[in-house]
Order: structure tokens, then sequence, then C-alpha cells
């Protein structure tokens, strides 16, 4: 039993280390492809009677050491409570990439933006106080950044609103099953109706002045 879990470990391993295409940040990192596989590996676990949060844990380890393996040289923590987001971090990346410790968001995000083989994780961006870090997104020095992906992300939390962001200088890309967060000048508090009016479900659920974002589902 052991030699055929190893076996499929060491194919998976094998198979996203050389996958192709390697992200503008100079990683091989597709948070996107390795979500839908988290969200397959749950559903196959459940119907074998695994605890589907147990193996969705280890897989994220396993995603976070073929990312250290394919360019992700350092993985940098601000905002909050900088030891539960170290620890939320470690939850998604596992203990493969190297974590740094940052006192501000800023510092963060242009280190992100600036260093190859980088991301930023920082508070998710709707969590009152320490998330409200998320207008810098509308710089135009930070125009190439994005999250790209929150944590957990567990099926037992599947309802709950992220602790974490990861954000990074990546191509989007779609899990099947995705939410997006947008930002937009809403001068006129209008965005929310204008979205839904096109037919998407939308929800304004941060503002900053004339700035509103926008969760799109």
């Amino acid at each position: 039993m052991n030699d055929v879990f190893l076996s499929a470990m060491a194919e998976k391993w094998r198979e996203m280390k050389d996958a192709p295409a390697v992200s503008a940040a100079g990683i091989g990192f597709r948070p996107a492809r390795e979500a839908s596989e988290a969200r397959r590996l749950a559903r196959a676990a459940a119907a074998a009677g695994m605890p589907a949060d147990a193996m969705v844990r280890v897989w994220r380890s396993l995603c976070g050491d073929v990312a250290a393996a394919r360019g992700l040289m350092a993985v940098y923590v601000a905002g909050g409570d900088v030891a539960q987001s170290v620890e939320a971090a470690r939850g998604y990346f596992g203990f493969g990439p190297n974590m740094v410790a940052l006192m501000g968001v800023r510092d963060a995000l242009e280190r992100a933006d600036s260093t190859p083989g980088a991301l930023a994780c920082v508070p998710w961006p709707e969590h009152a106080g320490a998330g409200q870090w998320w207008p810098m997104l509308n710089e135009n020095k930070f125009r190439n950044l994005a999250i790209v992906g929150g944590w957990p992300s567990l099926p037992s939390t599947a309802g709950e609103t992220p602790r974490i962001a990861i954000v990074g200088k990546m191509s989007m890309e779609s899990s099947g099953d995705d939410d997006t967060l947008a930002t937009a000048h809403d001068d006129q508090y209008s965005a929310e109706k204008l979205l839904q009016d096109v037919g998407l479900k939308a929800e304004v659920v941060g503002r900053a002045r004339s700035l509103a974002l926008i969760r799109i589902s």
C-alpha cells in the first residue's frame, strides 16, 4: 500500500514539476490548476472515506514544494498579525518555500512586483482593518500584480472568507469555480447594479473614497 501511495505521489510530482508555462514572475506556479485538482481530490477522498480537508492539506504541501522547485524563491508575508499570516501562508505553501515576514503590505507588494521568483501573502482584502490595503493595486506601479488565490479554501470552509490573499505577477486562469475581485471608480454607487444588469452576480464588498472593491461570482 505504501509503495502504491509513493508511486502515485512521485508520478504527480514529476507531472507538476515538468509542466510548461512559467509565469511572468519566473515561477512555475499554476494556482487555478492546483485549485481545480484540489477539489477533485477532495471529492475522491470523501468518497473513499478519507477526510477531504486532510487530502487538500497534503496536496497543498506538495504544490508548495513543486513551486519552490520551479522557481519560487520567496513568499513575502505582511499585514495584520504577521505570526498568524505566516501560519496561514504555511497552510497554503507548506514548508518548502522560504517565508519572509515584513512589516508593511506595501513592502511585500513591491518585492512581489520587482523580485524574480517572489509572491506576497497579505490579509484578504474583504477583511476590515488589515485587509484595507487593496487600493494599492489600483496604483500604476502595481498594475502587473493580481490576487491569484486565497487561503484557507478547504472543503469545510467553503462558505467562509479566506484569511490571506496570494498576490503575484501572474496571468489569470480559471479553475472552473472562481470568484473575481475587481476595483472600479464608483462615484455614483452604481457599479453593483450595472454589473447585475448585464447578468453578473456582483457585490461591492469594500470602499475607499470613490474606489470600490467588487466581488463577481
